[in-house]
């Protein structure tokens, strides 16, 4: 590895290509054809071709669809279906059916899953429920060879071996973890080794090995064992479901061996490059894709900082090993860490020695699959693989469960800025390229410093735009709940009616940069006002809690006395009262509420420069006198309102 390579012509035309996608992204990224009717809509006629393995879903199962024609018309667009019954369809088939499609529902709250958009960044414009599935045309025999193997393994997966332990067997080998315990999954996450449940380049890599040592001990050329282990291997890629990792992994591959028949040198970062542009020529809305990202900077910082580090851990024995995967796992996590706190505002820090351990155990694990996988009709064999392939999976969820439970094995994080996520990839530049800069190198310090400094920026950058912007306002909420979040100078953070979600309204605090909430405040004590504030003070430190004078509800004691051991300090008010805070905090009857009579009455709140209305539901800016220009803004069902004050 050379500084040198990142002058080569094809990292440099990735760069460039990255940047115009990301720059000119509605050039590249093209939306599906519009649908030729408003939505929602009942009984469409729907052609067209499953894009992906079939998983359940609500009601039956589902799966994406690249629609052919609506209504027997021509029309390119995408659908994520749910369907009751597939009617014996899979992965690659053509098929028709009648569904009512509707609109995506977007994000609950700030910050938080927009299902809408998230479907619109892979080209599906809505969602369409279908009762039964007709198959018009099969996929290709390779394709339907490819679902066939998958189905059966699985099968085999559940008829053998406990449900956790068939999920998460089922997770590694073929990277189908829907049917995981969300319990489970936590667990992975909190361990680090949520990954494993993914099929990524290691069981590509475990394919290719496999199955060249196989061929080379048949007495096989290299160049047919190669490609009998890229063929097998692109076998495994199609029926594990073509997963950006295992893509990358199979171009990298795929690369290395062609360099290899032209006598060519191949080194893994030239073959990582050249995957990375082949995928995004193939489809440019991929660099958006979190998966696509945490692979590829995976497999970046192996690839550098084992060929550059390598070379000073190599001691033997026990010591030489251990240190070995302990930079295995270091490197592949280093560029993983601020797009874990971007996309799950979670980090484990037990990561690296949890995945010393179960990295090693997730390849004995993937190898048992597939023998048992291989043999399941091979009666004596297979009573001797399935048990063991249980009393392991049982070990092995016991280890991921004992990493997870360490005190502290994760922290929740804000979401970083956009310079604290530059500067700290500026610095993992620098570490992985520490033995290239030269350790007593100025210029390797210098990097570090820039780095720094760019880090630093965004907190300064936050204070500035606080400075200038007297409050913002985000109202949102569902059917029976107006909630909202008020940011308001000198910067804190006040939410108004916690009544969804708990673990939500603490991803949206985490989005907005903040791991504190300076106060909560209810318009009323109506239980669907303050329903997830238990869930968010688990999550989120809350500074004090603002509520009326009223008959309390049987379960908002309880959350109160939860609140106060950790510290929050309760206010009650009547209207008129001003509550200490950094800002002017004010109650006052709402327009329902014109006096006290011990039934719940509605409050208005006055936040620093803002109102908030109407039960929630409303927010306008408080001015000494008249307001030259009123401004506000009110909740509408189902979408996230952005009400901007600025200081006049």
């Amino acid at each position: 590895m050379l500084l040198s390579y990142y002058r080569r012509p094809l990292f440099l035309v990735l760069l460039l290509y990255a940047c115009g996608i990301f720059v000119f992204r509605d050039f590249f990224i093209k939306a599906g054809d519009a649908l030729p009717f408003t939505l929602p809509r009942s009984g469409v006629l729907v052609e067209g071709r499953v894009s992906d393995y079939p998983v359940p879903g609500r009601g039956g199962l589902r799966f994406s669809l690249e629609t052919y024609k609506i209504y027997n018309q021509p029309l390119r667009t995408g659908l994520m279906v749910y369907a009751r019954e597939m009617g014996g369809a899979s992965y690659g088939d053509t098929v028709s059916f009648l569904a009512d499609i509707e609109i995506p529902p977007g994000a609950a709250a700030p910050g938080t899953l927009d299902w809408a958009d998230y479907l619109a960044r892979r080209g599906i414009t809505a969602q369409a429920r279908a009762g039964g599935i007709e198959v018009l045309a099969r996929a290709n025999a390779f394709i339907r060879l490819a679902g066939t193997f998958r189905a059966s393994a699985l099968k085999t997966f559940e008829a053998s071996l406990k449900p956790e332990a068939a999920s998460v067997l089922g997770g590694i080998v073929l990277g189908e973890k829907k049917s995981v315990p969300p319990s489970l999954k936590t667990a992975f996450q909190d361990s680090g080794a949520m990954h494993l449940l993914v099929a990524s380049g290691s069981n590509v890599g475990f394919v290719v090995a496999v199955v060249y040592f196989l061929a080379s001990k048949l007495g096989w050329k290299r160049r047919y064992a190669g490609l009998a282990a890229l063929i097998l291997a692109g076998f495994y890629v199609i029926a594990a479901g073509f997963d950006s990792p295992l893509v990358r992994a199979y171009l990298m591959f795929s690369a290395g061996l062609c360099a290899w028949l032209a006598r060519r040198e191949a080194g893994a970062f030239h073959a990582l490059t050249a995957a990375c542009m082949l995928i995004l020529v193939f489809s440019p809305r991929a660099l958006f894709d979190a998966g696509f990202q945490m692979s590829f900077l995976a497999a970046y910082g192996l690839v550098v900082g084992m060929s550059l580090w390598g070379k000073y851990f190599k001691a033997g024995g026990v010591r030489g090993t251990l240190a070995g995967l302990l930079l295995v796992s270091f490197f592949a996590q280093l560029g993983l860490y601020p797009l874990l706190a971007v996309y799950f505002h979670k980090i484990s820090l037990v990561s690296l020695l949890a995945n010393m351990v179960l990295v090693p155990a997730a390849g004995l694990a993937m190898g048992l699959g597939f023998l048992m996988a291989f043999f399941s009709g091979a009666g004596f064999v297979f009573k001797l693989l399935a048990p063991a392939g249980g009393f392991f999976m049982d070990y092995f969820i016991r280890t991921v469960r004992w990493f997870a439970a360490w005190p502290f094995a994760s922290v929740r994080v804000a979401e970083p800025s956009f310079w604290f996520v530059t500067g700290f990839f500026v610095l993992v530049f620098a570490l992985l390229h520490a033995p290239l800069l030269g350790f007593k190198s100025r210029r390797l310090y210098a990097v570090c410093a820039l780095g720094l400094a760019v880090m630093a920026v965004g907190p300064l950058l936050r204070a500035a735009a606080f400075g200038q912007q007297s409050c913002r306002v985000l109202l949102f909420g569902d059917s029976n709940t107006s909630c909202a979040f008020v940011y308001a100078r000198p910067g804190g953070l006040y939410i108004v009616n916690p009544g969804i979600n708990g673990g939500k309204l603490a991803e949206a605090v985490f989005s907005g940069g903040d791991k504190t909430v300076e106060g909560v405040l209810l318009t009323s004590l109506e239980g669907r006002n303050f329903s997830g504030l238990a869930a968010l003070a688990r999550l989120v430190a809350v500074k004090r809690i603002i509520i009326p004078y009223a008959p309390a509800p049987a379960a908002l004691p309880a959350v109160l006395e939860e609140m106060k051991k950790s510290g929050t300090i309760i206010y009650r008010t009547w209207p008129g009262e001003t509550v200490p805070s950094d800002i002017k905090i004010v109650s006052g009857w709402g327009p329902a509420s014109p006096g006290y009579g011990g039934r719940g009455e509605v409050y208005d709140w006055e936040i620093g420069p803002v109102k908030i209305d109407n039960g929630g539901r409303s927010a306008s800016r408080l001015c000494a006198g008249p307001c030259p220009s009123p401004e506000g803004a009110e909740a509408q069902k189902g979408k996230i309102v952005i009400l901007d004050l600025k200081i006049r």
